[in-house]
């Protein structure tokens, strides 16, 4: 068997393990507060609640998303199909960082190249996770594909135009990374399209004219324009109490590369470095699309855009390892012709390869198993199962039940909007609480954030069946007392402690071994033994809420780790 032949068998079973992992992932890796708030708020587009919840009006929040969210019934099939799709979309950005680096994928410098990217940690990280940056990247790589790689004169600016604009209306966020690439291909445009500069930007305003027009008329379908221009209105004036909240440098971000992926860090910077000697050598001559400078420029861009960043938080690094691995893959070309002629070379490079890029690899993708979202679907099932879609409320403040209504208009807390809730600059979540009662209050670092008069309100009004699922209820001293219902349904009452039963009476009536069905009130509720009774929500068909162990609610979302 040729030498060939054994590297394509090696390159193709460790894509199909990569592919098979990947897809285990994605099914069981935990769900990140940014997938669940994207979700949720996909959910409110399609099923016309924008007056009612706040969301977002982007692009990204259409079409496939809102579809899933509005013909499944059940949250977590919900997640799981949303998934689905990004693992899809994580595979395609593979493919096109192969693709650019590899110019055909069939090829074994392709396979080589999709291996590679394939083997970038920080894309596991976030890459199949349902977030609008994922789709910025196949953006880009797309405009990079047709203008650097596949150049064909005006139909490559043509649908670079038409996805800058697309890209916009994505995430507002993208304009730093494809207005300064919009200006370079239109100034500096690639020899191989041999057509003039003016025939180029033309064939470029023209795609981006009709991506607009094209937008706009899939906004406009069912009113979606006015959401749109009204949501936008809407998350600028939300966002404008928490300028300065949070700000910080990309530091913590950057620092995490060196260990999930060394050798291409390495690379990187010697091939900046010989780009900067050849600029040095040769002054403007240098100033060319051959050679490595325009990677290095797209990897600065990247850069740059981190640094621009209020909050760069860990996720961004997708909008900068691919590039930096084109880059390396450009440069490694180069330095691959020269081994060929030194072949005593190649069991050292192999080595440097394994130990330096393939090993911290397997290190950083192997933690994602540890942590699984098993619980966070058993949430989702465990509220739907507690409540009616119509008539019961879950809060959270992130989103991960949309099948279920929250409790008011600004509903999810992040880090940007937290001032709000604490400045009283937007209503604190006890009056959204008073006003709306939730009747399962899913509990996690961010309930930690509310202040002590929302704690304590929620520790008044709520009973823990786990330290990060609650309910409605409370619990009542030795021989009972009154209660307040504050939402109607049905609710149980139990003994607390080791006992199994206890005969009470609700309102002056014998109460069986069973929930009872309580209106909003006072109700006096009252046992001859001296056991304590805790009276809990159990829902429309519930008898008994099953053990849900006790829980951590700081592990109920883990981001960064």
């Amino acid at each position: 068997m040729s030498r060939r032949s054994v590297s394509i068998i090696l390159i193709v079973g460790l894509l199909g393990g990569l592919a098979w992992y990947s897809a285990f992932l994605a099914a069981n890796r935990i769900y990140q507060v940014d997938e669940c708030q994207n979700i949720y708020m996909a959910r409110v587009l399609a099923t016309g609640q924008t007056s009612d919840f706040f969301t977002n009006g982007s692009l990204f929040l259409l079409g496939p998303l809102s579809w899933l969210t509005s013909t499944l019934k059940q949250s977590e099939n919900i997640f799981a199909a949303a998934r689905l799709l990004f693992l899809g979309l994580f595979w395609l950005n593979l493919f096109l960082v192969a693709l650019i680096a590899g110019k055909r994928i069939r090829s074994i410098e392709g396979m080589i190249a999709l291996a590679g990217a394939a083997t970038l940690a920080p894309l596991w990280d976030y890459g199949f996770e349902v977030r609008h940056d994922n789709l910025i990247l196949t953006g880009i790589l797309l405009i990079w594909w047709l203008v650097r790689v596949r150049p064909m004169g005006a139909p490559s600016y043509l649908g670079a135009g038409a996805i800058t604009v697309a890209l916009l209306f994505i995430a507002v966020k993208s304009v730093v990374y494809v207005l300064p690439l919009a200006l370079a291909v239109l100034l500096f445009p690639p020899p191989g399209h041999q057509r003039s500069r003016l025939q180029l930007a033309l064939a470029w305003i023209g795609g981006a004219i009709a991506s607009l027009l094209v937008i706009r008329l899939c906004y406009g379908t069912g009113g979606k324009w006015d959401i749109y221009l009204s949501v936008f209105h809407g998350v600028a004036k939300y966002s404008a109490g928490a300028e300065g909240s949070v700000r910080f440098g990309p530091w913590y971000t950057l620092s995490r590369l060196p260990a999930q992926m060394p050798l291409v860090v390495a690379l990187s910077f010697a091939a900046v470095i010989a780009v900067v000697v050849e600029v040095v050598r040769r002054g403007r001559a240098a100033f060319t699309w051959n050679g490595n400078l325009p990677e290095v420029l797209l990897a600065a861009g990247a850069m740059a855009g981190l640094f621009l960043n209020p909050a760069p938080f860990t996720y961004n690094v997708l909008h900068l390892v691919p590039y930096l691995f084109l880059l390396v893959f450009s440069y490694g070309r180069n330095l691959w012709q020269e081994l060929q002629t030194k072949p005593i070379l190649w069991p050292a490079v192999g080595c440097i390869v394994l130990l330096g890029h393939l090993v911290p690899f397997g290190l950083s993708v192997k933690r994602h198993a540890d942590y699984r979202n098993y619980r966070q679907t058993a949430f989702m099932r465990l509220a739907e199962d507690l409540t009616r879609p119509t008539t019961d409320a879950v809060y959270d403040g992130i989103g991960m039940v949309p099948t279920r209504r929250s409790i008011h208009f600004n509903w999810y807390l992040h880090s940007l909007n937290i001032r709000n809730f604490l400045s009283g600059s937007a209503p604190s979540v006890r009056e959204m609480l008073a006003a709306q009662p939730a009747a399962v209050l899913i509990r996690s670092y961010r309930t930690d954030w509310l202040t002590q008069e929302d704690q304590e309100f929620i520790q008044s009004r709520y009973v823990p069946l786990s330290d990060d699922f609650w309910v409605l209820g409370r619990e009542l001293p030795a021989g009972g007392g009154d209660v307040e219902i504050v939402h109607p349904g049905r609710y149980c009452i139990a003994p607390m402690g080791t006992a199994t039963n206890s005969v009470c009476s609700v309102d002056g009536a014998v109460s069986a071994d069973k929930p009872v069905a309580l209106a909003i009130g006072i109700h006096r509720i009252e046992t001859q033994s001296s056991q304590r009774l805790r009276i809990y929500w159990v829902g429309p068909k519930l008898d008994r809420v099953p053990p849900i162990g006790g829980g951590d609610r700081h592990k109920l979302f883990v981001n960064g780790y």
